[in-house]
């Protein structure tokens, strides 16, 4: 009876037009994937070591067997920055996964278990909420030494409450429809019925947050590279780039435009991808 049931709402749920419509969704679907291959691969095909200091310092753009120039230490420019991006992405992955795990998990259960079980567990995620995010994340990464383990569990954990609210509205509607109520009548166990029937029916709106939750990881990972809480040298990471290159932003700009422009384009090309999925998975198409 359940499956009977559910399978026209997952039809709908599911009912995707194609995505990258329009040249600025597909430039940024292309952009993305450029950047996850360069951090996947680009280490294998730039052969130049990024933390090796040579007496060709400051070398401009072009500059024989340097693309990107050097550094203030001699380092080629470019396979900092091609080294540069698996870290930041590394933890923008990593983080985003644990904020979904952790946010949709907590959302689901509360959404549909209402009464006092929502009451605890939503706030909880309201106190978490009445931290601004870069603060929890910095006393978190504080508490902890600074490197890739603390600032994934930080951003994680910052970023975990948006997508939890989000999940416990949508689950909380799709408690009351008629295949919930007839997986309950049918004898289904609450937990199959979170994982089997809602989860997939509030799939496509969480899967374009949690997109866009990418977005947030990535700003905040550079942005705590800068201020020396995050990847720690010789490893290159874009947002420490920015903070040892500005000492030279007018001498050399590059040094700090590079990194800069490279970590906001990431994060503008995921917030597209984002509103791509969002209207390509919109559940009002399915009402």
């Amino acid at each position: 009876m359940s499956d009977l049931a559910t399978t026209p709402s997952r039809l709908r749920a599911f009912r995707t037009r194609r995505l990258g419509r329009g040249p600025l969704a597909a430039g940024s679907w292309v952009i993305v994937a450029l950047f996850v291959l360069v951090a996947a691969f680009g280490p294998l095909v730039v052969g130049a070591d990024p933390a090796r200091g040579t007496n060709d310092t400051l070398l401009p753009l072009g500059a024989s067997g340097h693309l990107l120039g050097t550094d203030d230490l001699g380092r080629d420019e470019l396979a900092r920055m091609v080294h540069g991006a698996r870290p930041l992405l590394l933890v923008a992955f990593l983080s985003t996964a644990l904020a979904a795990v952790a946010g949709i998990g907590i959302g689901l259960v509360a959404g549909y278990a209402g009464r006092w079980i929502e009451w605890v567990l939503m706030r909880g995620m309201d106190l978490a909420l009445a931290f601004p995010s870069m603060l929890l994340i910095i006393l978190i990464v504080s508490a902890w030494r600074p490197g890739v383990g603390s600032l994934v569990v930080g951003i994680g954990v910052a970023l975990a409450p948006g997508l939890a609210r989000l999940a416990r509205a949508l689950a909380a509607r799709e408690a009351r429809r008629d295949y919930v109520l007839a997986a309950k009548l049918g004898g289904t166990r609450s937990p199959r019925i979170l994982v089997q029937e809602i989860l997939p029916n509030i799939a496509g709106p969480m899967l374009a947050q949690v997109v866009m939750t990418l977005s947030v990881a990535a700003g905040f990972a550079a942005g705590l590279s800068y201020l020396g809480l995050g990847i720690q040298p010789p490893t290159p990471d874009w947002g420490y780039m920015v903070q040892a290159g500005q000492e030279f932003l007018y001498s050399a700009p590059r040094l700090v435009v590079l990194p800069a422009a490279a970590t906001l384009i990431f994060v503008v090309a995921c917030n597209f991808v984002g509103d791509d999925l969002r209207d390509a998975l919109d559940p009002r198409g399915s009402r």
